[in-house]
């Protein structure tokens, strides 16, 4: 797994990209803890490049949205495709986030 950040319109998107399993979520979760910690609570997760998602991969979005709610910020996810829109959908977690097509949607829709 590989994350890269760039900044859009006052928004930071994080795009994880390969695998976030049971070897890196530990490290995807840092690295959103990071984030947070230094100040950047208007995120969008870029999803285009991730292959796949693991429960213990979920459970790290779970934790950075909470942290990110508890001071006052959004976070989105953008560009799932269909096999990881299908894990968000049936552990229930797309009712936990705003999802959209792209980050370009995300961001012109003002998170």
């Amino acid at each position: 797994m590989n994350i890269a950040e760039s900044r859009r319109d006052g928004n930071l998107v994080v795009s994880p990209s390969g695998r976030i399993d049971s070897t890196t979520s530990p490290i995807f979760d840092r690295h959103l803890s990071g984030v947070i910690d230094r100040g950047d609570i208007n995120l969008i997760i870029d999803l285009a490049q991730l292959e796949y998602i693991s429960s213990t991969g979920l459970s790290a979005f779970l934790s950075a949205a909470k942290k990110i709610r508890a001071q006052g910020g959004r976070m989105a996810l953008a560009g799932l495709n269909s096999r990881i829109r299908l894990v968000f959908e049936m552990s229930g977690f797309l009712r936990l986030f705003p999802v959209y097509p792209s980050v370009d949607a995300a961001v012109s829709d003002q998170i």
